[in-house]
């Protein structure tokens, strides 16, 4: 195989068709060395069977029984039940999304394989979409010899055991290629960091063995983990000295700021700015009347006010006709600042407009009109914005809400829409914040300002814990808080990780609520729904038409209803504890109010899941929440998903790993000097658009 192989397009592959090269293109496979770091998110044991007297809900296990029972049943809408049994006891089946042939393939007598996590429901043992195998009781499968890798699919519809077949036939072909990792593996072995080459790195990640030391594997403390995770720092650090170098010779608008201005639009809002609001309002004015890009980082708890201190910003560049855009990650969240925005800037004067995902062909084509006249002055969106054909006239200000949420490409592409010679200055908003020892190294040009008091008259939200098993309670808690005008959230996520089950769960939370009080007004809110579906609840809910609102984390962001006193959070251990204490923090945000957040959880909560009920309970600071999250789990929760804010990261966590920064820093300032290695790393790591380091 010649040198550079690993270029070649991933349809060269055994198993890669039409059909199955686009769905890996969803997710930046388009040749052999992408999909060879496409790094696994977990893995699955599937090397041994569990007797089912042994299992354990809560956990995935992978369990072997004979098919007693199967049917397809109507509990409100189409799904299908099968019961197995090993002797030791018996397991239920739930598909929700099958196809007839699948349910035919449940034959009474036949053997089957599972894997999936086990729930306890009326003391009975589940498992909803389990993977599985059929089989014939004397033809049984062998048990795998190597750990399962998990690999996250984002959108595509391609299958784990798919993705995986393709990635082990292109790691067949690694001893054939030329890496040209010499100063690399060179630079490992000299500063004594590891004696794995790339190459035996990858094969170990992708395939490792029952020999291997599982513990580790499952921690990311394998060498071979710490290799890539080393490597993976290196490339982020020497993207920052590339990008601070370039940012530095970069030219932005000088944006005058115009005091009377601000004085009379914080005047006219309904409340008073807290001492930290008018702090770093100061502090970004003062950024942007320099002709260097300012690149800020406003951290602040949920509710303390970060959207209104970007108003300011937004409303200068507006008076000094320039364009800004607020992005944000949900539709939700866009039309709750598109609301409060037009109501804020009603005597301004100022054109503001909203592009979601939902607007419809002439509204956008209106749109796009007068963003290219700079006719509107404000844009606020989702990820629509970033489509080649939104264009700007004089873009000086991006405002980015959930920082964390979008990666290092779309920021660039956003930095791309000013049609002048100037980069537009940057102000990334998060409720999760970063330590800042992190956001100095990683972030390293990056200005940051702390929102660190809350508005006054906010009580804090009293957190509960509770087992599933008790929810039955909770119907008369709702009758009562709502009898007395208040109104409440049931948010409904599955074990699984499937939108579609998230979906299915919050149908059936509805239904079961319904029957158990005549006195609620329930509705439901998920991401199957249409537009006007959605909206047409969420507004009900918020005029108070509705007193319990059903739904998924659609509404982790965005929504605002200050009437609404108690979060109610199932399968409360799945989720990460920044996005719990983001979820409670819909609730409270009335003055004065008593506000209360319960999580349920399922079966036996282990060790991590304890420490995050744990953590809820303690305290509703979230700089507080964020070190607690730092330490239990790393930066995969503290950042929302394997982003650093800049650079998508595939295998390392900052928090995790913050302990191998020294060491990378180390390496970094050696293999900086090497332009081919610091090439070969940035396509790797980064993939070919080298300048979205400018976007960092």
């Amino acid at each position: 195989m010649k040198s550079n192989s690993l270029n070649s397009p991933i349809d060269e592959i055994k198993g890669v068709g039409p059909k199955i090269k686009s769905q890996l293109e969803l997710i930046g496979i388009n040749n052999v060395e992408d999909a060879l770091f496409l790094l696994p998110k977990s893995y699955e044991n599937r090397t041994k069977l569990t007797q089912i007297k042994d299992l354990i809900p809560g956990q995935p296990f992978q369990v072997e029984g004979e098919i007693i029972e199967s049917k397809i049943y109507y509990p409100g809408r189409r799904a299908f039940f099968a019961k197995i049994t090993d002797g030791t006891g018996f397991l239920q089946i739930r598909l929700f999304f099958f196809s007839q042939q699948q349910a035919k393939s449940f034959e009474k007598g036949l053997s089957v394989r599972i894997y999936g996590v086990i729930r306890n429901t009326g003391n009975k043992l589940e498992v909803f979409h389990p993977s599985y195998k059929i089989f014939n009781s004397k033809f049984r499968p062998p048990l795998d010899d190597t750990l399962t890798p998990v690999y996250s699919l984002g959108s595509s519809k391609i299958t784990q055991y798919r993705l995986r077949t393709i990635i082990l036939n292109c790691l067949k072909k690694i001893n054939e290629s030329n890496l040209n990792e010499q100063n690399i593996d060179k630079t490992f072995f000299d500063q004594n960091i590891s004696r794995l080459s790339i190459k035996e790195a990858l094969k170990i990640i992708h395939s490792p063995s029952v020999k291997d030391d599982i513990v580790k594997i499952k921690q990311f403390e394998h060498p071979a983990q710490k290799r890539l995770i080393i490597e993976e720092l290196i490339t982020n650090l020497i993207g920052v000295k590339i990008s601070t170098k370039k940012i530095d010779k970069m030219v932005a608008a000088v944006i005058d700021s115009n005091d009377k201005i601000l004085s009379s639009f914080y005047k006219s809002v309904p409340f008073d700015l807290t001492n930290a609001q008018i702090r770093v309002i100061k502090e970004i004015q003062a950024d942007i009347k320099k002709s260097k890009p300012m690149r800020r980082l406003v951290q602040g708890d949920v509710g303390s006010g970060k959207t209104l201190v970007a108003a300011g910003a937004i409303l200068t560049c507006a008076k000094n006709n320039l364009q800004s855009v607020l992005l944000c990650p949900t539709e939700v969240l866009a039309e709750q600042h598109f609301k409060n925005f037009s109501t804020w800037f009603a005597n301004e004067n100022v054109d503001i407009a909203i592009l979601t995902g939902k607007t419809k062909k002439k509204e956008w084509e209106k749109i796009d009109e007068n963003l290219r006249s700079g006719k509107i002055k404000v844009l606020i969106g989702t990820h629509s914005i970033f489509q080649e054909r939104v264009s700007m006239k004089n873009l000086s200000l991006v405002v980015v809400d959930e920082q964390q949420r979008f990666g290092v490409k779309q920021r660039f592409e956003m930095l791309q829409k000013s049609k002048e010679e100037l980069l537009p200055h940057q102000l990334f908003m998060t409720a999760t914040p970063i330590p800042r020892t992190l956001a100095m190294t990683i972030f390293a040009d990056l200005s940051v300002s702390k929102i660190d008091e809350m508005p006054p008259g906010r009580n804090p939200v009293v957190t509960s814990v509770m087992s599933n098993d008790k929810r039955d309670e909770l119907v008369k808690r709702l009758e009562v808080i709502c009898s007395e005008g208040n109104q409440a959230f049931w948010l409904c996520t599955m074990i699984e990780e499937s939108e579609s089950l998230d979906v299915q769960a919050a149908e059936s939370a509805k239904e079961w609520i319904s029957k158990r009080s005549n006195n609620l007004k329930v509705g439901l809110v998920h991401s199957k729904l249409n537009k006007s579906q959605k909206d047409s609840v969420i507004e009900n809910f918020r005029n108070g038409k509705v007193d319990v609102l059903v739904c998924t984390t659609v509404i982790e962001v965005g929504m605002d209803v200050p009437n609404a006193s108690l979060m109610i959070i199932e399968n409360a251990e799945r989720l990460g504890l920044s996005q719990l204490h983001q979820l409670r923090g819909r609730v409270g945000r009335g003055p004065n109010m008593d506000a209360h957040c319960v999580l349920l959880y399922q079966g036996k909560l282990g060790e991590i899941a304890e420490a995050r009920m744990a953590a809820m309970k303690e305290t509703n600071d979230g700089f507080k929440i964020s070190e607690i999250d730092m330490k239990i789990r790393g930066s995969g929760e503290i950042l929302g998903t394997k982003q650093s804010g800049g650079m998508e990261l595939k295998i390392a966590d900052l928090m995790r790993d913050a302990h191998h920064l020294d060491n990378a820093e180390e390496l970094a300032n050696i293999l900086i000097s090497y332009p081919n290695e610091v090439e070969i790393l940035m396509k790797r790591w980064v993939g070919n658009k080298q300048d979205l380091i400018a976007a960092q």
